[in-house]
This record gives C-alpha cells, sequence and structure tokens, in this order.
C-alpha cells in the first residue's frame, strides 16, 4: 500500500453503484445508498494508492469527528491509524493480496486525538479501473472494556480464592483449638465466652466458603430430572426445618411432570435459599408459595417463590443479587449472588418484584426438556433466549 498526500476527491462512489453491485444501475444505488447512509458502523472506500478517502458514510463522520467534506479532502487514510501504522500497512497489503480481510487489532485516532479500538471488515472493488478498498469500520470501545472487566474479575476471583485458602487453614486449627475448650470445666463467663466464639468462628467459616464458591465459576454435573417431585420432596424437608416453622409452605404446580436438565445439589442449593429468605420475610402464621409453571416461552419452565409482608423498596430491589448487598444483620450479601450465578449457568434467568399489594415473587426460568417414553431428551435448544 502506497502512502502519499491526499488527493483531490473523485465522483462519489455511490454514483458508480452498479459497478460495485449487479442488477439495474438505480435499483443497486438505492439499495447501495440505503445500507451505506443508515449502517450503524462506518463504512469508507479507500484509494489505497492515494491514501485518501474517496467516501465515507455519516457515521465515520461521527465516530471520528471530522465532517464529510474534511474526511474526503483534507484527511489522510493513514492519519487515522497513526500509532500501528505498520500494522495497518500489512491489512492493507494483505486484503489487496487476498480480495478481503479482517482485524480487531487496529485502533482509530479521532479529531481531537482520542484512541477508538476497532473491528475492521475490508475487501477490494474496482472502480473505474483502479483497486479500490471498501471498509467497514466498528466502535468496540464497550466490548473491550467489558473485556478488560471481565479480565479483572476473573483476576479478582483468583485472588480471593487464593486468599481464602490461606486463611482457612489456620481458621480450621482455631476451631479445633476452641472444640477442645469445651471438654473442659469453665466458668460461665469463659463459657459464654467460648460459645461466641465458636459462633463466630463458624460464620467466618461460611463466609469464606461461600466467597471461595462467588469467586469460581459454577460447575454443573447437569442430568434430567423430574422438577415437579424434586420440589415436593424438597419441600417436605423444608418444612421440618427452623425457618419454616410457623409458616405455611404451599407447592402448585400447573404441569403433572416438569423435565429439566439441571445439577440436581446446586438447584437445591438456589431453592433452599429462596424459600429462607421468603420465610425469613413474613411472620409466623403467613404463607410462602412455591409455583411450578409453563413459561412464555414454550422451552422453558417458570418456577416463582412468593411471600407477603413488607415490600422491598425499589432502591434495594435494584442492588440485590450484586455480592456483598445485604439487609440482613449478620448477612453477608453473597447468597443470592450465588443463586443468581447458579440459574444463569444452567440458561436460565432469576427476577425479583416487590409490591405493597402483591408481595415480593422471585422467578426462576429454566430451559424445559421433554422426555419420550424412551427418555429421550425431544427438546429444542437450551440455549435460546427463555424470557
Amino acid at each position: 500500500m502506497t502512502i502519499g498526500p491526499p488527493g483531490e476527491r473523485s465522483e462519489s462512489w455511490a454514483d458508480d453503484a452498479s459497478a460495485v453491485v449487479d442488477g439495474s444501475p438505480s435499483e443497486s444505488e438505492q439499495r447501495l445508498q440505503t445500507i451505506f447512509h443508515h449502517s450503524n458502523d462506518a463504512i469508507f472506500l479507500i484509494d489505497p494508492q492515494a491514501d485518501r478517502f474517496l467516501e465515507a458514510n455519516p457515521k465515520a463522520s461521527q465516530m471520528l469527528g471530522y465532517s464529510h467534506e474534511e474526511l474526503l479532502t483534507t484527511v489522510a487514510v493513514s492519519a487515522i491509524h497513526p500509532h500501528d501504522l505498520s500494522a495497518f500497512q500489512a491489512f492493507g497489503r494483505t486484503v489487496l493480496q487476498e480480495g478481503h480481510g479482517w482485524t480487531n487489532e487496529l485502533s482509530c485516532m479521532t479529531k481531537l486525538g482520542e484512541t477508538v479500538p476497532a473491528e475492521i471488515s475490508a475487501a477490494v472493488v474496482a472502480l473505474e479501473g483502479r483497486q479500490c478498498i471498501i471498509s467497514m469500520v466498528r466502535d468496540i470501545t464497550e466490548r473491550k472494556q467489558a473485556q478488560a472487566a471481565t479480565e479483572r474479575l476473573a483476576e479478582i476471583g483468583e485472588l480471593a480464592a487464593m486468599i481464602v485458602h490461606e486463611v482457612r487453614s489456620p481458621l480450621t486449627t482455631i476451631l479445633m483449638g476452641l472444640e477442645s475448650f469445651r471438654e473442659m470445666p469453665l466458668p460461665d463467663r469463659a463459657q459464654r465466652r467460648l460459645s461466641l466464639a465458636l459462633e463466630e468462628a463458624d460464620r467466618l467459616k461460611q463466609l469464606l466458603n461461600e466467597i471461595l464458591q462467588y469467586a469460581r465459576e459454577p460447575v454443573l454435573a447437569p442430568l434430567p430430572f423430574e422438577l415437579v417431585a424434586f420440589a415436593q420432596q424438597l419441600k417436605d424437608h423444608l418444612s421440618t426445618l427452623p425457618m419454616a416453622q410457623g409458616r405455611s409452605l404451599v407447592l402448585k404446580s400447573d404441569l403433572p411432570e416438569a423435565w429439566i436438565l439441571g445439577d440436581v445439589d446446586k438447584l437445591k442449593q438456589v431453592f433452599i435459599n429462596l424459600i429462607r429468605n421468603a420465610c425469613e420475610a413474613v411472620a409466623p402464621g403467613d404463607r410462602v408459595t412455591w409455583h411450578i409453571a409453563p413459561a412464555q416461552n414454550p422451552n422453558g419452565l417458570t418456577v416463582t417463590i412468593h411471600n407477603g409482608g413488607d415490600p422491598i423498596p425499589p432502591a434495594v430491589l435494584a442492588k440485590m443479587g450484586h455480592p456483598f448487598f445485604t439487609t440482613k444483620p449478620g448477612g453477608n450479601g453473597l447468597g443470592l449472588a450465588i443463586v443468581k450465578r447458579i440459574v444463569e449457568a444452567h440458561g436460565g434467568a432469576l427476577t425479583i418484584e416487590s409490591t405493597a399489594e402483591a408481595g415480593t415473587t422471585v422467578c426462576v426460568v429454566l430451559p424445559r426438556r421433554e422426555r419420550d417414553i424412551s427418555g429421550q431428551d425431544l427438546s429444542s435448544d437450551t440455549e435460546e433466549n427463555l424470557c
């Protein structure tokens, strides 16, 4: 690719649309102009020998901050890529040799000197006997920021796991030492202090376990199982626990069977956590309802857990599910965050709604799995959006 001073503008690319797209000139021109002017990506027509733009769409001007006239008369193509000029030239040579190319390793400099990471697709087109390049450029700033945030979270997760492992070993030794004191005759005051120390050590151990669980991506061992029978067994078990004492736990299902593909132990953790939260939110004598029904999408199932009691304020509702956010005395805010990650790992979604009139409803949407008599899966792709 030759890099030289920008020349004078030639006739518009749209005027020569018939040379690029087959069909009658008027139809081709109309189609190209519509795509060109309304594309969400910047589109350039480039003369690589003259190092100049022959045409640019409105998105190109918006992304780079130059007017249409500036791009076509005063701005060299190479001036848009000053930080990676060698890579830009190599990419141009590849496109000219192979007829097309793609890269996400170049950046563009705007008129204000800001750097915009870009994804570029390019192809060679013939225009008036010249080899030109049509290039579509997408601003991937948000994608890069999301990627960097994900990498930072992964690093934080690894650091958290390392810290948890380092703390758990001495904590286990401390717990063993405290437990040994239980066998010794102690004054009442010392016994109370020992009990408090053991309770706090157990709480710290649980916190460390939850931090470790949240820091790691959920690893599922999915098996097909029937959700209604699973829920009935779990409901019978939960009804005997202290958290449900005095509360009425009601299970309803609009389906005789509801098959899903999931990790039984992890989904058990999900529903124990959600039902515990619901029971803690209502007074003795109140009811908590667990309801299984088809989702709006035929490939999904909804499992809702509803309770009355005071509504959750909107400001609090917006933060629920965020790690370390809690309104419970002694809570750590990881329970619901872990629940959300487990549900999403199953290809599902979790939402919470709360009003004074309707109470609070937690909705878990999971992919549905149909079974025939032989037990074979008849469902369509469970990765489809279920909401």
